[in-house]
């Protein structure tokens, strides 16, 4: 039976939402832009403007340290970024507010950082390299972006790419050498394509959210706002153009086609995600443990799961050989944690304890204590993912597949903050309570933290002086307390509401 109802109550408009956010974006890109090679690459002809020689090259720093009026614009546009985000969040909070709405609401905060140059990673011109590699059938599992020569290929990518293999899987680095030959092998075509490619992949993320949100009862429209909108995950996958974009699309489509039309489809998406990056090989584990069905032994889900798990290398066999580049990637995958940051909390605790024994005479070496700290968080890792996948249902799967690649990322032997994306989008269709409020707290901190090198950040500001200092602080500050009156701007809706039944929880069927 029909009734009318004055509840929920429906925000009258998102405009001023898209503004403010759009405004936010816009100053980190011109902050980033003037901001030199704390931000972006400095190398001529790395983008259209914002380049030396270029426009806005003559007004751009080429120091690791940027100008305060830079740091107040990055810092002060993700402040503001993060304060609209969790403003609609609430503003969301029980109105049901359709998804295309806040579809549009963050394409608009994105534009600005769709057409920035890459902002806070080189690893997109890193792409660009290993896919030109490929293109003229190098092999990236053996050589690094140097073997390219002298071509901005090569010249580029972070050093640390010269004489390092690619880490990536067949999927991605197949893809990447179709575009290498589509860009017509010219360096700003090709970065130009693989961020479309990125944000392709956001698009899945954004096509299967909604619908894994409904299955667990969920608002599908903050579930949205919570993974693809958020603050982290436009900077450093719009922003920085990484593959993780792609790797999680595909991901939360296999998770959402398992639930719609059977597993086994589902595992060949999350294979194909594992193609990109290894960490997606979880989605496969967790589909295959589901795939038993309610109520199963242990045996009968570890036969389903090791069937999973071979169709799995069925889909990345035959990926390999239509790609030509083979199984290397299992070899290589590792590549990248040869890198040391210090806001990974494996090297913070190396440091800690190597600083703290040499206090006491005690002597040994970093790279060593790294090891094995690396070791000990990847055990811990795995140990809590074993537990959270026997605890798996059909309710609960999404959940701890989220926190187990979340685990995987801040526990692991090096911490990028764009690896913290794996468990956040996951997570983003299933979160609420605590859960919810700890996942916004750690992307909104990786947000801030992986803008700029802490160290070089400190430096620019203890060398800038008192007053532009205080300057500085005077903007934060501002930003940080200036009312944003237009999240209280609601309205009553009267409109017709039917009894609601709870929504199905559908189990994985082959």
């Amino acid at each position: 039976m029909e009734v009318i109802s004055s509840a929920p109550l429906a925000p009258r408009s998102l405009a001023p939402t898209a503004a403010l956010g759009f405004v936010a974006t816009l100053a980190i890109v011109f902050g980033a832009l003037l901001g030199g090679s704390a931000y972006e690459t400095r190398l001529p002809g790395a983008w259209f403007f914002g380049m030396p020689g270029g426009t806005l090259g003559s007004m751009s720093s080429g120091s690791v340290h940027p100008p305060i009026y830079a740091i107040a614009a990055v810092y002060g546009g993700m402040l503001l970024l993060v304060r609209v985000w969790l403003g609609l969040l609430r503003q969301l909070s029980g109105r049901g507010v359709p998804v295309k709405r806040v579809v549009v609401v963050v394409v608009i905060w994105a534009l600005p950082l769709l057409l920035a140059p890459p902002l806070f990673s080189r690893d997109v011109y890193s792409y660009a390299g290993q896919g030109e590699m490929v293109s003229h059938d190098i092999n990236p599992y053996v050589y690094g972006t140097g073997v390219l020569g002298s071509t901005p290929f090569s010249t580029m990518p972070d050093s640390i790419w010269t004489n390092t293999p690619s880490p990536y899987g067949p999927t991605f680095l197949s893809i990447d050498g179709q575009l290498a030959k589509a860009s017509g092998h010219k360096i700003l075509p090709d970065i130009l394509l693989l961020r479309l490619l990125e944000v392709a992949g956001l698009a899945l993320i954004v096509g299967a959210t909604p619908s894994l949100a409904r299955r667990l009862g969920r608002d599908p429209a903050q579930a949205v706002l919570l993974g693809a909108g958020c603050p982290l995950v436009l900077c450093a996958l719009v922003g920085g153009a990484h593959n993780e974009a792609l790797m999680l699309g595909l991901l939360l489509a296999g998770l959402a086609v398992a639930q719609r039309w059977g597993t086994v489809p589902g595992v060949i998406l999350c294979a194909a995600a594992a193609g990109v990056k290894s960490p997606a090989a979880l989605g496969v584990v967790f589909l295959g443990w589901l795939w038993a069905g309610h109520g199963a032994s242990f045996w009968r889900r570890a036969v389903h799961t090791l069937g999973a798990g071979l169709i799995a290398l069925l889909t990345l066999e035959l990926i390999s050989a239509a790609s030509g580049t083979g199984w290397g990637w299992l070899r290589t995958t590792t590549a990248a944690d040869k890198s040391f940051t210090a806001v990974t909390p494996v090297n913070a605790v190396t440091k800690g304890v190597t600083r703290l024994a040499g206090v006491v005479d005690i002597h040994f070496s970093e790279l060593g204590a790294r090891t094995i700290f690396s070791a000990i968080g990847l055990l811990c890792a795995a140990a809590i993912g074993i537990w959270l996948l026997f605890k798996s249902n059909e309710a609960t799967m999404l959940r701890n597949l989220g926190l187990t690649l979340l685990l995987v990322a801040v526990l692991g032997p090096i911490l990028w903050n764009w690896y913290v994306t794996w468990g956040v989008i996951v997570l983003a269709p299933a979160l609420s309570g605590t859960l919810r409020r700890l996942v916004i707290a750690i992307s909104t901190v990786e947000a801030f933290i992986g803008i700029s090198s802490v160290r070089n950040l400190v430096v620019a500001i203890a060398q800038a002086g008192i007053l532009p200092d205080l300057i500085l602080v005077a903007v934060i500050f501002a930003l940080a307390i200036v009312p944003l009156g237009q999240f209280s701007r609601i309205r009553p809706s009267l409109h017709r509401v039917r009894p609601s039944t709870p929504p199905p929880v559908l189990g994985l069927h082959a």
